[in-house]
């Protein structure tokens, strides 16, 4: 299939992450869900509980799950039936982790105001630091 330039094709997504944002009243919920997932979906992975809050750009407690393409098609709407008081955000990794959690999300439940000054914060170093690396490999390949 021939994807027109102003189109991009849904190949450059490498994976997805989901942030399941929960407080005190339904952090319970949030554990009940962790153990599920990762029975379920042995394939993904799940990330530390982040109780201190904000973090990034992720202004309330959330944990992270990653999860590859291929899995979306069930993962997510698993999650959807599943979350009950859980706000989740789902966004997918394309290589710009302000784009992609700004313009390429989506919410179930209820959506945050992220710290989007975070983000950009958080790119720019990630920007540099492959400027970096890409010019550190430069010289190395010209020696």
């Amino acid at each position: 299939m021939k994807i027109s330039p102003d189109f991009r094709p849904a190949s450059m997504i490498r994976g997805y992450h989901a942030h399941l944002y929960y407080d005190g009243s339904n952090k319970q919920w949030a554990g009940h869900l962790r153990r599920e997932i990762a029975r379920l979906f042995p394939t993904a992975e799940i990330g530390r509980w982040r109780d201190k809050a904000p973090q990034g750009p992720h202004p309330v407690s959330h944990y992270q799950v990653a999860f590859t393409p291929d899995l979306f098609a069930e993962f997510v709407p698993w999650l959807s039936l599943n979350r009950k008081t859980i706000d989740i955000l789902v966004h997918p990794n394309t290589g710009d982790g302000y784009e992609d959690h700004v313009q390429n999300r989506l919410w179930l439940g209820n959506s945050r105001d992220l710290m989007y000054d975070a983000l950009r914060a958080i790119e720019s170093r990630i920007k540099k630091r492959r400027a970096e690396e890409a010019a550190a490999a430069a010289v190395q390949a010209a020696e």
